[in-house]
């Protein structure tokens, strides 16, 4: 089934903005020293989303999540490309 426009554009503007933050931290941070290193910006992005969707409902900023969820996927990116590239073949 093909996804919808509507979801398709809503897709590229979430890639565009995850992109933006991974330029954003290429530029402020240096690169992964290690797995490890990659591992736990990951979970530190990822225990900022979850403190987030732990608040109450009439607490919770969905502009606030979007933003540390979109941290979590440019740091899985970042992960990719620092530490766990594939070789060429």
């Amino acid at each position: 089934m093909m996804p919808r426009l509507a979801d398709v554009e809503r897709q590229a503007q979430i890639m565009a903005e995850v992109q933006q933050e991974l330029h954003r931290a290429q530029s402020l941070y240096p690169s992964f020293s290690s797995p490890h290193e990659g591992y736990a910006i990951i979970l530190e992005e990822l225990d900022e989303l979850w403190d987030e969707i732990k608040l109450r409902k009439d607490l919770r900023d969905t502009r606030t999540m979007r933003k540390e969820a979109i941290q979590v996927a440019a740091m899985a990116i970042r992960f990719l490309l620092d530490v766990a590239e594939l070789p060429n073949a």
